[in-house]
This record gives C-alpha cells, sequence and structure tokens, in this order.
C-alpha cells in the first residue's frame, strides 16, 4: 500500500469524522429543543409525534456515534502504520475494499467468515 493511499484515506476518513461531528452536534441540539418544548402540554398526536421524533433522533446520534468510533479508530492505525491490516489475521486488506469502506478492519474472507458466524 502506497504512502500516497494512506495520505488519500486519511484524508478522507478525516473528512468524514468531520461531517459526523457536524451531524452529532445537530442532532443533539435538535434533540434538546424536542425535550425542552416538552413542557407544554399538547394533544395525544403531537405527543406522539414528538416521541417519534425523539426515538429518530436518538437512533440517528447512535449510529453517527458507532460510525465516529470505527473512524477513529481507522485514524489511529494510519497513525500507527497499522492501516489496512486485517486484525483477524494479519493480511493486507485490499484498497478497493478500503476505498468503499475506509474505516474497515477486517479483510474480505475474514468479514465474510464473521457474518456466517453472526447468522
Amino acid at each position: 500500500m502506497t504512502k500516497e493511499f494512506v495520505a488519500e484515506i486519511e484524508r478522507v476518513l478525516t473528512e468524514q469524522r468531520t461531517e459526523l461531528l457536524g451531524n452529532l452536534t445537530n442532532t443533539n441540539a435538535a434533540f434538546r429543543a424536542l425535550t425542552e418544548e416538552g413542557g407544554e402540554i399538547g394533544d395525544v398526536i403531537d405527543e406522539a409525534a414528538d416521541t417519534v421524533d425523539r426515538k429518530m433522533l436518538e437512533a440517528l446520534g447512535t449510529k453517527d456515534f458507532n460510525r465516529l468510533q470505527f473512524i477513529d479508530s481507522a485514524l489511529s492505525r494510519v497513525h500507527q502504520g497499522k492501516y489496512g491490516l486485517c486484525v483477524a489475521c494479519g493480511k493486507p486488506i485490499p484498497e478497493a475494499r478500503l476505498r468503499a469502506i475506509p474505516h474497515a478492519v477486517l479483510c474480505v474472507d475474514c468479514k465474510v467468515a464473521d457474518e456466517r458466524r453472526n447468522r
């Protein structure tokens, strides 16, 4: 794997990290606004809609937070010189897979085996 490729992926991961942090900030602000509005008593439909909105924001926040952790882990591997190596078998992860999923930690064979185990 070339230094240029790793530098390109590091840039992509950093951009994704910045975007996710922005999403989490916006989600948190929207969630806070919903909970602060909750002091007023509305009809049943409004309360149900607020509950659905809260649940959706919580799910989005959790998903983004988990993805942020994967990205931070990948950036850590870049800085340690271990980026692009499968954490299960130690073999190089193909560049095509890393371009598609820059935070991938498993090579294709190990990922397939992992998915089979988790069925």
